[in-house]
């Protein structure tokens, strides 16, 4: 699976695929992604790809997947200096849903974490999602905590590296 970085021109594609994804878990009572906060990120995203965080999958010349990967110690990590990936906004496109894309993305990172020499890949989600939150774990994710915000609570997982091998 080949992870590409996201051109500026395919914001739109990319919000798209986004905005799709908070949709549909709209649709199944799931609040991970409040519309109007993904409207007030728009520029940050837009941000984002132009610094080259945003990554996406292709499939038969489509853009099936997207996230954001950062590796710069995180606030909600409470800036923990471990050598990690950070993964964020991770989505699938609905039409290529149970196709496994997001478990061989997750793959595709552990092995770049492991070659760029990280300990740990990092992922976090609303901790009321327990769907996503036992998709995580089947992934090999770990829970590490459960941090507060004015907003939601959100669930840490986090993936170790292990002796320089994905676990």
């Amino acid at each position: 699976m080949d992870i590409r970085p996201v051109t500026s021109p395919e914001f739109e594609s990319v919000y798209a695929i986004l905005y799709g994804n908070a949709q549909w878990l709209l649709s199944k009572n799931i609040l991970q992604w409040p519309l109007e906060w993904l409207e007030s990120m728009r520029p940050a995203i837009a941000s984002s790809i132009d610094l080259g965080f945003f990554s996406a999958i292709d499939i038969d010349g489509q853009i099936a997947a997207v996230l954001e990967i950062r590796s710069a110690p995180e606030p909600l990590w409470q800036h923990d200096l471990a050598e990690a990936l950070y993964i964020h906004k991770l989505a699938v496109d609905r039409k290529y849903s149970n196709r496994e894309v997001g478990r061989k993305i997750i793959e595709a990172l552990k092995t770049k974490a492991t070659l760029d020499g990280k300990r740990y890949v990092r992922l976090d989600c609303v901790a009321h999602n327990n769907g996503l939150r036992t998709y995580y774990e089947s992934c090999g994710f770990k829970l590490k905590d459960i941090v507060k915000t004015p907003v939601v609570d959100l669930a840490l997982y986090e993936y170790t590296i292990q002796n320089g091998n994905a676990e």
